[in-house]
C-alpha cells in the first residue's frame, strides 16, 4: 500500500533570528532590505538596500548588545527546529523549517528538499506552508509566502503548495493560551488574581499598514477576543512593541502603557503575536519592561511564548489535516 505521508511535506516558516553574535548584521540586513517590512516611498524603492546598510551600521551595536544580554543568540530557530520534531511525531509528515531572514534559508531548505526527494521520498507532490505568525499581516506572513512561492516555482514546479494563512481563532490556539495564562494566574493566591491585568503585547506595525488594508490588528482583537471569555474577570488591554522610526505606529504603545500605570498594580503580559520566545519577549518584555515596572512599584510578570506547548502542537497539526480535506 502507499505510503501517503511520503506524497506531502510540512513547512513552518517564521522569521527568523541570528544564532551568534556574527550573524546580527547580516539578520538585521536581510529585515530591513525586505519591502514588505520597510515599505518606502516609490522613489525611495531603488535605494532599500542601501538605506538598509545605513540604519544596519547605525543600531548594530546596540542590537549586538541586546543578544549578548539573552546568550549571545536568538533561540527562535532552535525553538522552531523543536516545534518542527514534534509536529512530525504528531503527524508523521516530514516537517521542515525556513526563516524569512538568517538561517535556514531558502537557499538551504532548497537542499534539504532535493536531498529528501532524491533520496527518501521521490513522489512528493504537495508541501504545506504554515506560519508560524498567528495573525496574518503582510509584513510576516505574505513576505514569507512569497519567498517559499519564488523558490517552488524556480526548483519545484510539479510540487503544489498549501498555504495555511492565519490561525487567529483557532480553538486550540485559544486553548494553548488559555493554558500560558493559567499557569500563571495560578502562582497568584486567590482572590487576587482577578485583579491581574492581562496586557496582550503584539509586534507593532506602522499604522498606514492597517489603513491600506493589512488585517493584522482585526486578527490581533480577533484572538485577545477569543482567549478574553475564560478571563471574564480579568481587565485586559492590546498594546504594541518593538516600534522604531519617526512613523505612527499602531497604539497603545507597550510601554508608553505600563510607564502609565499605577503603583501596585499587577500585570501579566502576553506576548499574543509571538509563538516562539526570541529577544522581544526575552529582552524587552522580560529584562526592560520588567525593569521599568519595579521602578515604579508594578508586579509584572510575562508568559512564555507557545513554543512547544502540546496544544499549540495540536493546532499546528489540525492546520495540517485540514489543508488535506
Amino acid at each position: 500500500m502507499k505510503d501517503k505521508n511520503k506524497d506531502k511535506i510540512v513547512i513552518l516558516c517564521n522569521l527568523g533570528g541570528p544564532s551568534d553574535l556574527d550573524e546580527v548584521e547580516p539578520f538585521l540586513f536581510d529585515l530591513l532590505s525586505d519591502p514588505n517590512i520597510i515599505r518606502l516611498p516609490f522613489f525611495l524603492k531603488p535605494f532599500q538596500k542601501l538605506l538598509a546598510q545605513i540604519i544596519v551600521k547605525r543600531r548594530l551595536p546596540k542590537s549586538k548588545q541586546l543578544y549578548s544580554e539573552i546568550g549571545g543568540k536568538s533561540p527562535l530557530v532552535k525553538i522552531t527546529e523543536i516545534q518542527a520534531r514534534s509536529l512530525e511525531k504528531k503527524t508523521g509528515y516530514k516537517v521542515f523549517i525556513c526563516m524569512r531572514c538568517g538561517k535556514p534559508s531558502t537557499d538551504e531548505l532548497k537542499q534539504k528538499l532535493k536531498e529528501f526527494i532524491l533520496n527518501e521520498s521521490p513522489s512528493v507532490n504537495e508541501a504545506i506552508i504554515i506560519p508560524l505568525y498567528p495573525q496574518y499581516s503582510t509584513t510576516t506572513t505574505k513576505s514569507s509566502f512569497e519567498q517559499i512561492e519564488s523558490l517552488f516555482q524556480k526548483e519545484f514546479p510539479q510540487i503544489k503548495l498549501r498555504f495555511v494563512k492565519s490561525y487567529a481563532g483557532h480553538p486550540k490556539f485559544v486553548d494553548a493560551w488559555k493554558e500560558r495564562i493559567d499557569l500563571k494566574l495560578n502562582q497568584i493566591a486567590e482572590p487576587e488574581k482577578d485583579s491581574v491585568l492581562l496586557l496582550f503585547s503584539a509586534h507593532g506595525i506602522p499604522k498606514s499598514y492597517i489603513d491600506s488594508g493589512d488585517p493584522y490588528l482585526s486578527e490581533l482583537q480577533e484572538s485577545v477576543s477569543k482567549i478574553m471569555k475564560y478571563f471574564l474577570a480579568n481587565d485586559h488591554v492590546l498594546t504594541f512593541q518593538s516600534r522604531f522610526g519617526p512613523t505612527k505606529w499602531l497604539e497603545p504603545y507597550t510601554d508608553d502603557f505600563v510607564e502609565s500605570l499605577n503603583k501596585g498594580q499587577k500585570v501579566l503580559v502576553i506576548p499574543i503575536a509571538f509563538v516562539s520566545d526570541h529577544v522581544e519577549t526575552i529582552h524587552e518584555i522580560g529584562i526592560e519592561l520588567s525593569a521599568m515596572a519595579k521602578e515604579k512599584g508594578i508586579q509584572l510578570n510575562r508568559t512564555p511564548g507557545l513554543n512547544n506547548n502540546s496544544t499549540f502542537i495540536d493546532c499546528l497539526a489540525d492546520l495540517v489535516n485540514q489543508s488535506n480535506e
